[in-house]
Parts: structure tokens; C-alpha cells; sequence
């Protein structure tokens, strides 16, 4: 008996430590555009930490695709396969560890059926994954579903009609067999919404409205409302199925004499029920907005201490520069935190002859995600420092938008020099634990991670590494070209890596890095 104990124990340490059987440690993805479904850019992680990060080596890159002077894709792992797209929508498969790749696909996409796209680069944000698909949108408002293993289109559908202006250039968001979207993009004087499908067949559900039809509600006497675009990912919370979104400003953008008062459901921070799109509340950061201070930031779900219990939170920031958490569960106010931006006082409205105002229309606090730290119980944000000239159009040219076309009704110029800031907040108060500044805007978002560590990248064309604990700088590499979208971190086979699409943002600020040939980076430790 003995020596048959002796022969298995044997076996099982030949089986762990060699000869073909060698065990090895589980991958660690990013499944979600913000690694879990509530949207933490938080990696549970610590391979990389404060005291090595300096150690930090490019492990492979891959080019961006051609013509990608604007990239602002964010990957997501799912077991060691990469899924990201480029601006003009083409999806890429790839191994996480070697950058091989394992597929490609290119979509039928229409580039010149919306009008808004003839007035910037194409834009596109990532791609989403669920239940062995990968779901795409597209500049011409397709919503496409791809097999996840080999590429292949499993459904299409159109979600608006891009000859009216619409275009998407973010995710959607998978849960339990429901795919979220939201649109359109771009000031366009279009009524934002929230739109659900059938994951697995491409059947449309619901659709939610942000702002009121024609001719009803505040923007009646005009009877042209718009805005209220869902610019980033719906963010679901796990516990109660309600999505929550954030929404941008009213139009026209710079003139709100015929829109008085608030203007509910913009400028705001927005609850559904992801079952049937019924809103459950909402809150606006900014009320009468005239300066394009969207709530444009993808809200985060938090587990706050507060008033001597827990309660889970939502919050997001403003373009205007500061950030603000809610109940989850009924929007209660809970927090606000200082204008982490410089903030013009006295803040005047744009006139036909132009003000300059502090923030500008790149905020403030911009689309890229903030982190959550759990358990340094810190929220870290990134935003811009630049200021501009606002001046509004005559009332004539107002009056003769159509609808599809810009409808920011004005024109905004930049004034003295863009930089960054990077800080630390407590969500739960909103006071400001530290704040650094960095040379150039910062308009992509951050990554945290259990090692400590805070990673950020901006327009002067560097990825920075910051203790969560202060915000000191403990590393930075030069990736010569501008930063639009957040580093996201995983793990293949026991190696951590850190990857991060550069090549340029839509924040065209004066003096930062010149344009440069997109580039995906992704980093691992020497040796």
C-alpha cells in the first residue's frame, strides 16, 4: 500500500513540475471595455508594481492601420486573444501575448453617407464580447456581430440612418443576452438614445429617447430638439440589471436662450431599466449648458462608504471639470468634488462678438474612463487644462440648421497653452486626495491596478506610471505620438502586460505631438 502511495504522490509532482505536464497559471483577461461589467479600469493585478514598473519593456507593437491619424480604440483580452478596431472599423484578432494575428475583418462601411463625417476623422472605440461573439458598430450606424474564434458575420443590423446624421463610434455593451448601444455622436441637433438588441439574432427591443420629440417638452417653442447623445459604453450593474449612461449637452450647444432653465435628461447622468429602457431617474450636472459641457464620461459603479454604511454608487464627470457620484438606486445626491480643471469665474455665456471661457469644449474631463482603486478608495481621473474662445453664431445661421448638421450654433478657438492634470478623488466625499500636473492634455483615461500602480497617457506622447499612494512619476515612455484612449492591463501564461493604443485624439490642442502612424504598444517586464 505504501509503495503504491509513493508511485502517486510521484506522478503528481512529475505532472506539476515537468516533462511536458507542467502546470501553468490562469490567463486573466479584459473581457469588458472597462475590464468588469461596472466599468472600473481597475486590474486585480501585481506582477507590475511601484517597485519594479521601471523595469517595463516594449514586449511587440502593431501598427494602427493605414490613414489612422485619430485612434482612440480600447482593446478588451478575452482568455489570450485580443479584439480591437481602428477608426475606419476594420476589427483585429490577435494573440495577447505575441500579437500574432488570428483574423481580421473589414466591414462594408460607408463613409461619406454621414455628413458629420466629412468634418473630422473617423472614430472608433472598441468592440464589445459576449457569449462567443464579438459586436461591432460602425460609422454609418451598423450594428455587426462577428464568431469570436473565427471572425465570421453571424448577424447586421442598421441602428439609425446615417443620411440624417447619425454615426456611432463607441461599443455597445453585452448582457444577459441583450446587446445596449448608444448614439448618435457628434452635435448634430439628433435626439440621443439607448438602444437594445437580441444578442444572439440582431432583433431590435427597445429604444429610449434622451431629449423630448418635436414640439414637446422644454424644447417645444423651438420644435427641433436635440442632444443628449450617448457618446461612451451603457454601463450594467450585475446586482439590479439598471444601465446607466452618461448623456450629452442640448443643442444648439452655445445658445440656450430658447432652452430656459434645466434640461432634464441632458448634461446628465441617466438610469434604465436594461429589460425594457423605462427610465428609473436621472440627474444633470449641468443645467442651461452653453459651452458643450457634456456628461460624455462612461459612469462608474462604486461600493462607497458613506454616511457610516455602504452604498452603491454611480458617478461621472463633467466636461465642466469636476465629478459627482449618486445612490445607484435612486440617484440620490452623494458627493461633488472641486473643479479638478481651471474653472473661469465669472463663467460667461458665448456672444456674437466671443468670451473666453476655462474649461474649453475638450473639457474639463473628457470621454476616457476614470479607475477605481477599492481598496486605496480612490477614484482617478484625468483631464485637460486649455481654454477657448466662444462666439456665437448669428441668429439666422441658427435658425437654418438642419437637422444632421453641426449644431453647436458657434465656433470655439483655443486660448494660451493645453495641458493636463491628473488627481486623485474620494469618491465618496469628493475631496481631492492629490493632483499633479502633466505638459499636455490628458484625454483617454486611466488605468489602475492592485500593484499600485496608476497609468495614464497624453498628448505630449507619453504613457506615465503613478503611485496611487501620491502621484509621483515613477516611470514614463516616450510612444511619439498622441494618446486618445486608456492602457488596460492582463495576464497570459503568469505574465502581466500592459497595452495601449496610440496615435492621436480628436483634442487637436495647439503645441502637442505631432501626428504620428497609429500604433498599438503592450508591455511586459525584462526578462
Amino acid at each position: 500500500m505504501r509503495t503504491l502511495l509513493v508511485a502517486a504522490v510521484t506522478l503528481l509532482l512529475l505532472a506539476g513540475c515537468g516533462g511536458g505536464g507542467e502546470e501553468t497559471a490562469p490567463d486573466v483577461g479584459w473581457p469588458n471595455w472597462g475590464n468588469v461589467p461596472e466599468n472600473t479600469h481597475f486590474a486585480a493585478l501585481d506582477q507590475v508594481d511601484r517597485g519594479n514598473v521601471a523595469k517595463l519593456r516594449v514586449a511587440w507593437t502593431r501598427l494602427g492601420g493605414r490613414g489612422q491619424d485619430v485612434w482612440e480604440t480600447f482593446p478588451i483580452v478575452v482568455g489570450r486573444t485580443m479584439y480591437y478596431d481602428t477608426g475606419t472599423d476594420q476589427v483585429f484578432a490577435v494573440d495577447a501575448a505575441t500579437g500574432r494575428v488570428r483574423w481580421t475583418y473589414t466591414p462594408p462601411v460607408d463613409f461619406l453617407a454621414a455628413p458629420r463625417l466629412s468634418l473630422s476623422p473617423p472614430v472608433s472605440r472598441g468592440v464589445a464580447y459576449g457569449a462567443g461573439r464579438i459586436y461591432l458598430t460602425t460609422a454609418d450606424d451598423q450594428l455587426i456581430a462577428l464568431d469570436a474564434r473565427t471572425g465570421k458575420v453571424r448577424w447586421a443590423d442598421r441602428v439609425a440612418d446615417p443620411s440624417k446624421g447619425n454615426t456611432l463610434n463607441s461599443p455597445g455593451t453585452y448582457w444577459h443576452g441583450e446587446l445596449l448601444v448608444g448614439g448618435p455622436a457628434g452635435n448634430a441637433g439628433l435626439r440621443g438614445f439607448v438602444a437594445a438588441y437580441d444578442a444572439a439574432t440582431g432583433r431590435p427591443l427597445w429604444r429610449t429617447f434622451m431629449v423630448p420629440p418635436a414640439g414637446k417638452g422644454w424644447d417645444g417653442a423651438r420644435g427641433r430638439p436635440g442632444g443628449g447623445d450617448v457618446w461612451m459604453p451603457p454601463v450594467v450593474d450585475p446586482r439590479s440589471g439598471t444601465a446607466y449612461v452618461s448623456t450629452g449637452n442640448p443643442t444648439p450647444g452655445f445658445a440656450a436662450a430658447a432652452r430656459p432653465g434645466c434640461n432634464p435628461l441632458a448634461d446628465a447622468v441617466v438610469a434604465l431599466d436594461a429589460k425594457s429602457g423605462r427610465i428609473e431617474w436621472a440627474r444633470t450636472l449641468r443645467c442651461r449648458d452653453s459651452w458643450d459641457y457634456d456628461t460624455v464620461q462612461a459612469p462608474t459603479i462604486l461600493d462607497l462608504r458613506h454616511g457610516g454604511g455602504e452604498v452603491r454608487a454611480v458617478g461621472a464627470a463633467s466636461k465642466a471639470g469636476f465629478y459627482a457620484t449618486f445612490a445607484a438606486r435612486d440617484g440620490t445626491p452623494l458627493a461633488r468634488s472641486p473643479f479638478i480643471t481651471r474653472y473661469s469665474r465669472p463663467h460667461r455665456r458665448p456672444t456674437r462678438r466671443g468670451v473666453v471661457v476655462c474649461p474649453g469644449i475638450y473639457g474639463g474631463i473628457e470621454y476616457g474612463p476614470a479607475a477605481w482603486s477599492a481598496a486605496r478608495e480612490s477614484l482617478f481621473v484625468a483631464g485637460n487644462q486649455m481654454c477657448m474662445r466662444y462666439k456665437l453664431d448669428p441668429r439666422a445661421a441658427l435658425e437654418s440648421l438642419a437637422p444632421g448638421q453641426n449644431n453647436l450654433g458657434g465656433t470655439a478657438e483655443q486660448v494660451g497653452p493645453a495641458t493636463g492634470v491628473l488627481a486623485a478623488l474620494d469618491p465618496a466625499t469628493g475631496a481631492v486626495r492629490w493632483r499633479v500636473p502633466l505638459p499636455r492634455p490628458a484625454n483617454g483615461g486611466a488605468l489602475a491596478t492592485a500593484g499600485g500602480l496608476v497609468l495614464v497617457g497624453d498628448d505630449n506622447g507619453y504613457l506615465y506610471a503613478f503611485d496611487d499612494r501620491n502621484g509621483k512619476v515613477l516611470w514614463r515612455y516616450d510612444l511619439g505620438r498622441r494618446v486618445g484612449s486608456a492602457p488596460i492591463a492582463y495576464e497570459v501564461e503568469g505574465v502581466e502586460y500592459i497595452a495601449l493604443a496610440a496615435g492621436g485624439s480628436l483634442v487637436d490642442a495647439k503645441g502637442t505631438a505631432p501626428a504620428a502612424p497609429a500604433r498599438l504598444f503592450v508591455f511586459r517586464l525584462a526578462g
